[in-house]
């Protein structure tokens, strides 16, 4: 019988030559889906509340926050000088508008995370 080939060295996922923060924390948790890197997130209520906000919070907390909680649907992450700013929403996410700063993450769905993940 023939012998089995030499399988190839396995490859590494190529990344960009400085990848940003909001990249390699998609890499890094699936359970949201980055839906702009310059832009922040909006519901169908306009924007009049249908969120929580925390200023000086660290984009990891805010993420940690946005996971653990249910009932938040993503969050928006933005620094505007020396502060940063947090918004936890509570209603769809239905798109994005341009601003720069800013970054909005929408927590996956269950069929967007696949079979292997599980959503808390």
């Amino acid at each position: 019988s023939p012998s089995p080939s030499p399988s190839p060295s396995p490859s590494t996922p190529l990344l960009s030559p400085s990848p940003s923060a909001s990249s390699i924390a998609t890499l890094y948790n699936p359970s949201f889906q980055l839906l702009s890197t310059s832009g922040v997130c909006r519901t169908d209520d306009q924007n009049k509340g249908n969120f929580d906000e925390d200023w000086g919070m660290s984009y990891t907390a805010c993420h940690d926050k946005a996971l653990y909680a249910t009932y938040f649907t993503g969050f928006e992450y933005a620094v505007e000088g020396k502060a940063s700013r947090c918004k936890l929403f509570k209603g769809p996410i239905l798109s994005t508008l341009p601003v720069g700063g800013a970054s909005c993450y929408k927590k996956a769905s269950k069929t967007e995370l696949g079979p292997h993940k599980k959503r808390l």
